[in-house]
Order: C-alpha cells, then sequence, then structure tokens
C-alpha cells in the first residue's frame, strides 16, 4: 500500500515532539512538506485568493497540492492512502477531486477541540471529501462525525518519544513547578495561583516554558522563571527537574507537553477538560475542574508537601505514557489505513 503524509510541523515544536514525529516510525510512506512547486510569489497570489473558513490554506499548502497531485496522476494499481497530518489545514483542491484518482482514499487528523474547529473550519466543503479521519481527543469524535460528515472516524491518542522523554529522578528539584506552552493555556489561572502557592510553600519556584510572544501574559512573581527557546535536551532536563506540571487549560483535544511530563514520571496537575481525563486515566493525575482556582492551590500544596506521593504517581505517569509510545500509536495509524483501504 503506498502511503503519502501531507506534513505540517509547528516552528515552536521540540525536534522530537510534534504529530510529524509519526513518519519516523511509518515505514516506506512519501512525505509532502510543500517544496517550491511554483514560484513562490506566485503560490503566495494564488493562495491569497482561497477562502480560510475551510482551514489554514497558504503558499506552503498549494506546493503541497501541487506536489500531491504530481505524485497521483500516475496510475496507482494498488490500495493508496493520503493522510492530511493536520486537517485544520492545506485540505483543499486534490481532495475535492478525488474521484480522479483511483485506488486513493484520503484521511487527516484532527487536533482541535470543537471550541476551535466551529471557527477554524467553519465552512465544511472540503473536510467533507475525506473518506475517515482521525481523532486525537474522544471529545472530537461526536462533533467529526455529525458536522463534517465522516462516517470512518478513529480516536487514535497523539503518540510521544518515551525513548527521548524518560525520567531522572536525580534532576529532581523540591517544590519546582513546571508550565508548558501557550494553546489553550489558562493563563488567568496560573496568574491567579502562583501567589497564592507561594505564601503555602517556602522555596517554591516555577518555569514557565512559552513562545517569547506570550511572555506578557504571564505576571511578574518572584518565583517565577520565564524561559523560551529550549533546546530539545533543555526541555527534557526542565521536565525532569520538575515536581509537578501545573498546567491549567481553557480546553483540549491532545496536549504535548502532558504527554511530554508524563513522559519523564512527571505527575500532572491540570483542568479537567477535553481529552486530558482520557489521557492521565489510570494515573491517579488531578483533574480541577477548570474555574476552580481553590482546587488548583489545594491540589498543587497537598503534593508538594507528600514527596512520597509524587513518587508514586510518577512511576504511575511513566508507566501510562508508555501506552503512547509513537511505536504503539504508529501501528494504530497504519491498521486505520488498512481498514479504510478494504473499503
Amino acid at each position: 500500500m503506498y502511503t503519502f503524509f501531507i506534513q505540517h510541523r509547528s516552528p515552536h515544536h521540540a525536534k522530537s515532539s510534534g504529530y510529524d514525529r509519526l513518519l519516523d516510525y511509518y515505514p516506506n510512506a512519501k512525505s509532502m512538506s510543500g517544496q517550491p512547486g511554483i514560484p513562490y510569489q506566485l503560490a503566495k497570489v494564488v493562495s491569497g485568493f482561497v477562502n480560510q473558513k475551510a482551514g489554514v490554506y497558504n503558499s506552503d499548502s498549494l506546493n503541497k497540492d501541487i506536489e500531491l497531485f504530481k505524485c497521483l496522476r500516475k496510475p496507482i494499481n494498488t490500495p493508496a492512502i493520503v493522510h492530511y497530518l493536520n486537517a485544520e489545514r492545506d485540505i483543499r483542491f486534490v481532495v475535492k477531486y478525488k474521484s480522479l484518482f483511483k485506488n486513493v482514499q484520503f484521511c487527516a487528523t484532527f487536533h482541535k477541540p470543537p471550541s476551535v474547529l466551529t471557527w477554524r473550519i467553519s465552512n465544511p466543503k472540503y473536510v467533507r471529501h475525506l473518506d475517515g479521519a482521525v481523532a486525537v481527543g474522544e471529545n472530537q469524535l461526536g462533533y467529526i462525525r455529525e458536522h463534517f460528515k465522516i462516517k470512518e472516524v478513529a480516536y487514535i491518542p497523539h503518540g510521544v518519544d518515551t525513548q527521548f522523554f524518560y525520567p531522572d529522578a536525580t534532576q529532581r528539584h523540591p517544590n519546582r513547578l513546571l508550565f508548558v506552552g501557550q494553546h489553550l493555556r489558562d493563563f488567568e489561572a496560573l496568574n491567579y495561583c502562583v501567589p497564592r502557592i507561594a505564601e503555602k510553600i517556602r522555596g517554591l519556584s516555577i518555569h514557565v516554558i512559552v513562545h517569547p510572544a506570550y511572555k506578557p501574559k504571564v505576571d511578574f512573581h518572584e518565583s517565577i522563571t520565564v524561559l523560551s527557546g529550549l533546546s530539545d535536551m533543555a526541555l527534557r532536563q526542565a521536565y525532569q527537574e520538575g515536581s509537578l506540571l501545573f498546567l491549567p487549560m481553557k480546553d483540549s483535544t491532545a496536549c504535548n507537553s502532558i504527554l511530554e511530563a508524563m513522559a519523564c514520571g512527571l505527575p500532572v496537575v491540570t483542568s479537567n477538560v477535553g481529552g486530558n481525563s482520557e489521557y492521565l486515566e489510570g494515573t491517579n493525575s488531578v483533574l480541577v475542574p477548570r474555574t476552580d482556582y481553590h482546587q488548583y492551590i489545594a491540589s498543587v500544596v497537598t503534593l508538594l508537601s507528600d514527596p512520597e506521593k509524587i513518587n508514586e504517581l510518577a512511576v504511575l505517569a511513566r508507566q501510562k505514557a508508555l501506552s503512547y509510545d509513537w511505536k504503539v500509536i504508529s501501528k494504530q495509524i497504519m491498521e486505520f489505513h488498512s481498514s479504510l483501504s478494504l473499503k
């Protein structure tokens, strides 16, 4: 079976992070990342006329469409799969005219929760041409089926590199909280809770790792260190040095930061929103109602005051993360592709 991945990589992701790591575990697949097929200025002008209500589509997207068309226009005598790694972008013209290509099934992975999909893909005319979809959060399943009219939808969790992200208890700093990322993060909860936690925990330190553009969202506090642009090694060390991942969120499906923290044996205190409860099932992590700031504070203070409990949760987190290893997840993706090819 031929497999074509339409690749997208978020520039803020570490090399060992991100959904496109799937490609490292999927043999004999062809990846398309937007190599120039036409002059940049022309691609920019043409893509500028495309309606963005059907998902992001830019000059790179147009070049991916051109590259994919060139591959598919050659007769394919065996089943083939085209998989858009980010359904919120790049899906346009080739999938619209999929009837031109025999033996080819089209699918995509959706990453955003319904609260974002409602405006990111308010016009579903293109995604409705997909033959199948992967949801990385169980909270997406009903929405994708109902609003996008895609029949074959499977929940397959996001993967994590458990070989790169691993625990090292010797690095752990007592009373160190870690807050990582910016997408759908609840900075208001962070800013409210930190001073009040600091009043109760002597020697508290919080490392906040965000894109430079989001630094102004973090209120100054003497316990907070804001970091940006970390190398992969430095990011891993930050996870290993933490006592807890403290990550209030407004919504979620899969969260890279939670998966990487789990892989590094970091207990998690986060919001009971989106897909968090599924990903953390069996870890005894703390899931807090999103607006209950006082429970955030109480939960963090209780755990930081109990090092033995942190050690217990660290083991559970790592064990659960192993079930999301890319070797496991890639096999589930392959099985989904095979099921589509039989339709």
